[in-house]
């Protein structure tokens, strides 16, 4: 079967398809222009680090060199101060990558004085002096980042390139010296970028389906253009099993880094377990940024864009959820097989329920909105997201799933939970049947403006793997109109189809209603009376007004009531 991915038509060429490009031009400082900090030896800490704030990744500097071109050398702690803020021993650091501790004085002092002692490049380590940083992510304060290392003294006479890195890899090279050993690092432009695989990390086995897009940016190093190049992705399957796929490129141009080259489809095994998909070329082969590697899993029940580990700690910003009016959503796209299938339970999780829980809410203070779209209502095989310009008021019209949630503030701040999905059609049925070959979105929204606390929702999140989707919009997130990025993270949105079993997880049980209703004027204007009869007493209903995104307009929250 072929998925009908409207947002690759007219964009899919005979070489590649266009894709953001990877290099930008080099500004003032060690920032990110595509390169890589690979570790080359010892083969025990061997390993390629990526510019991220997470994932024990390298993190820029706005002062210094940029790297331009490939750059190795040994790495050597600075001496005599490991600290590098006083002048060290002239000569010590000739031609080689110092390693410095962070601390005690400003960034650029510390490039500074390594420059003066002969060092071609330096490496920053994180150390111990946050008490909020992990071995694999530091943080400015305790909701932000540390975004880069920032320059002041001799900051204007630096040249040499300077990077930061975590504390865990830190700690192994530091190992390695400290026992008389030697490690050799390179800055350099890897050849194997952008790998793609599957349509979403997890598919439950009932939906898979045939992979047409399985792809990799293969860029040329070398001055001129190269002709023939062999592209290759082996995909190793859950028993074991090696599939081999092959592709050739008739001619790559010089640095041309925004093309991606798709393989021959391939149809996966139906039987749950994690696949990996190797790429590599046959022109370069002389380390970890000739090749690059995917992951995908297939499970019982689950479809998910996050790699189904919850790490501590979610993902939010007060700050532009104040701008935005208090209100954010976020969804997952998720797409069906020829086989279609019945959506039971949305799973996700909140570090942060206690902080958003109001005692005795009377105005939906504790409201979560759980959708899910049809993102093809009408059937054209046109989704309604508009690429790059979307937002979930272009799914309104699709809306066929909605669940209301209420914050209890008891839930685990690193722990998921499963809710039922309610059909639109009839709340009563908690299910909804999944169109085949089929696009929907899950989303999540909250409006904060009833609890009136300007605290956004920290949804958990699960360590982004590097996995690439090329069925834009895959997942988005929206405070106000904005969707910013997450650094090193995605959040963790699944849908659950029938059969899953939310074992511990938070369940939602609703009695189905009896009820009565009646609404005068039918349309309605300006008033609108609502006549409710259940025939005998409820502890508590609540009555929403949405407008036609789901956004609560009106809520209110009804006690010991029976009609009226």
């Amino acid at each position: 079967m072929k998925r009908n991915l409207t947002f690759l038509l007219g964009l899919l060429c005979t070489v590649g398809f266009q894709v953001t490009a990877v290099q930008t031009s080099n500004a003032q400082g060690t920032t990110d222009n595509g390169f890589v900090m690979e570790i080359v030896s010892p083969p025990s800490i061997a390993q390629l680090l990526q510019n991220t704030f997470t994932e024990c990744g390298w993190i820029e500097a706005s002062f210094g060199g940029a790297i331009t071109e490939e750059l190795c050398g040994e790495v050597v702690w600075a001496s005599p101060d490991s600290l590098g803020c006083t002048a060290l021993t002239p000569g010590s650091l000739t031609d080689k990558i110092a390693l410095i501790r962070r601390g005690d004085c400003d960034f650029s002092q510390k490039v500074f004085n390594a420059q003066k002692a002969g060092a071609k490049a330096v490496i920053v380590t994180n150390h111990y002096s946050n008490s909020l940083d992990q071995p694999c992510a530091a943080f400015f304060d305790a909701t932000t980042y540390f975004g880069g290392m920032s320059g002041n003294t001799n900051a204007d006479s630096v040249t040499i390139p300077a990077v930061f890195i975590q504390r865990q890899t830190g700690e192994e090279i530091s190992g390695i010296l400290d026992a008389g050993g030697t490690v050799e690092v390179c800055f350099g432009f890897p050849t194997m970028i952008f790998p793609t695989a599957a349509y979403h990390y997890a598919t439950p086995v009932s939906q898979v389906d045939t992979l047409d897009h399985i792809g990799v940016v293969f860029i040329n190093r070398e001055p001129t253009t190269i002709y023939d190049v062999g592209l290759k992705a082996v995909v190793e399957e859950p028993d074991g099993n090696m599939v081999t796929l092959d592709r050739i490129v008739d001619s790559a141009e010089s640095g041309v880094d925004n093309l991606i080259y798709f393989f021959p489809s391939y149809v996966p095994p139906a039987v749950p377990g994690k696949f990996k998909i190797t790429y590599s070329n046959d022109v370069y082969s002389g380390g970890q940024r000739d090749s690059t590697v995917a992951y995908f899993e297939q499970t019982d029940y689950t479809f998910a864009h996050d790699n189904l580990m919850v790490q501590p700690g979610g993902a939010s910003r007060d700050d532009l959820f104040a701008n935005a009016g208090l209100f954010t959503q976020y969804g997952t796209l998720i797409l069906s097989n020829e086989s279609g299938g019945l959506a039971k339970y949305v799973t996700f999780g909140l570090s942060n329920a206690a902080e958003l829980y109001t005692p005795n809410a009377s105005q939906g203070e504790n409201d979560l909105f759980v959708y899910l779209y049809d993102a093809d209502v009408d059937d054209d095989g046109v989704w309604e997201f508009t690429p790059n310009s979307g937002t979930f008021d272009d799914l309104a019209a699709g809306l066929v799933g909605l669940t209301v949630y209420q914050i209890k503030g008891t839930e685990g701040a690193d722990s998921l939970f499963s809710v039922p999905l309610a059909s639109l059609n009839d709340p009563t049925l908690f299910s909804v049947d999944l169109k085949p070959n089929h696009p929907y979105y899950v989303s999540l929204s909250y409006d904060g403006v009833a609890a009136g606390k300007g605290i956004m929702p920290s949804y958990s999140v699960s360590p982004n793997t590097g996995q690439n989707y090329v069925n834009f919009p895959t997942i988005r997130l929206l405070i106000g109109t904005m969707s910013p990025g997450w650094n090193g993270v995605i959040h963790a949105l699944r849908l659950q189809l029938d059969g899953f079993d939310p074992g511990n997880s938070t369940k939602t049980t609703v009695a189905k209603l009896d009820v009565n209703i009646e609404m005068l004027p039918n349309p309605a204007v300006d008033v609108l009376r609502v006549n409710l009869d259940f025939g005998k007493p409820t502890n508590t209903a609540v009555v929403s007004l949405m407008n036609g995104l789901g956004q609560v307009q009106l809520s209110e929250h009804l006690t010991n009531f029976e009609s009226g």
